[in-house]
């Protein structure tokens, strides 16, 4: 089965150590996972003050791997998005400390729409419990995400990391989610009732989960072959592709 990964990171994370911290190493691991592409982020942009170097060694990181597109991280105060040609770009509000919904947000994502840019809104890195107890970041707001995306309610936003159990607070009808946080059972019973399979995205959240992991919640059998299809990248196509 062909997938392509919305959720993937490449770099140092600053609390613990992660593995396939190199980027060579991880690509193989998810080629070998049947993963044959992706979107990937930078693990230090979260925490750094010049996300402008982080997203020129990203790009740098991923030179030789065409298959798996760089998502650099934009900010509104950062000029940097201006000049940002990508299929999709990365917001970290909570990490970078602005609310989606500020004039200059709104008017940042209006500019990266105008230039068919998907926003990929990161509601969080990892499980809050497990956080640094001196670095504690909140989830990003759902109603915030809920009304920036009524703003352009013919536009497409992705949102990475929520559980199962946060699908039902996207009211907003073009707000796609992956599946790496979403651990229900059956596998992915209640984000198919909450969204359905149209609006799920294929994310493995590596290397911070475990790759194998996202795969056999799409391969377990509680989809059939035709909604397979789409969590594993029909539906991300359709978002990168503008359709």
């Amino acid at each position: 089965m062909k997938i392509f990964d919305v959720n993937l990171s490449t770099g140092q994370w600053p609390f613990r150590r992660l593995p396939l911290a190199d980027t060579a190493e991880m690509f193989a691991k998810l080629t070998a996972q049947g993963i044959s592409g992706g979107l990937v982020r930078s693990l230090e942009a979260p925490f750094s003050l010049n996300i402008n170097e982080e997203n020129e060694l990203l790009y740098e990181k991923l030179r030789n791997f065409p298959q798996f597109i760089p998502l650099p991280a934009v900010r509104p105060d950062f000029g940097l998005w201006k000049e940002v040609t990508a299929p999709a770009a990365a917001l970290y509000p909570s990490y970078h400390q602005y609310s989606l919904t500020s004039p200059e947000c709104v008017a940042m994502v209006r500019a990266l729409l105008a230039k068919n840019i998907t926003p990929v809104i990161v509601v969080r890195e990892e499980d809050e419990r497990g956080q640094h107890p001196l670095c504690k970041v909140a989830p990003v707001s759902f109603d915030e995400i809920n009304e920036l995306a009524g703003m352009f309610p013919d536009k497409k936003f992705i949102v990475l990391n929520i559980y199962y159990y946060e699908c039902g607070k996207l009211s907003a009808e073009n707000v796609y989610a992956d599946i790496a946080f979403t651990e229900s059972f059956p596998a992915l019973a209640i984000p198919v009732e909450k969204l359905g399979v149209s609006r799920l995205l294929f994310g493995s959240h590596a290397p911070f989960f475990c790759i194998g992991a996202a795969v056999s919640k799409v391969a377990c059998g509680d989809l059939n072959e035709e909604e397979q299809e789409l969590v594993a990248y029909k539906n991300a196509e359709k978002i990168l592709n503008g359709r």
